[in-house]
């Protein structure tokens, strides 16, 4: 079994507040599940701008680690296209076998 891990950073330029954030986390996470049946979950970690920026965290797996890192490649184009008001400033992903 293979579990793979992505890190997904994001700035939401238009957010003046955490509740414009969370509402953002939320929709976005709901259709990251929706369309590619992976966990989604949401660094609540508070910083000087806390109310920009945005980092998720989605998990899948898989009995081939190369499809795992497939998933995980087209959910971070998946977000980069789907909402082009927000943007990517990193992201980061890690395939973990044997498990």
């Amino acid at each position: 079994m293979n579990v793979g891990i992505a890190r997904i950073v994001l700035r939401i330029p238009d957010s003046r507040s955490l509740k414009a954030r969370r509402q953002v986390a939320r929709s976005l996470g709901d259709r990251i599940r929706g369309r590619f049946n992976v966990a989604v979950a949401e660094d609540a970690a508070a910083d000087g701008e806390a109310w920009q920026r945005l980092t998720l965290f989605v998990s899948c797996l898989s009995n081939d680690g190369a499809h795992a890192d497939a998933v995980l490649a087209n959910v971070v184009d998946y977000v980069a296209d789907s909402r082009p008001d927000l943007e990517l400033l990193d992201y980061g992903t890690e395939i973990i076998s044997g498990v």
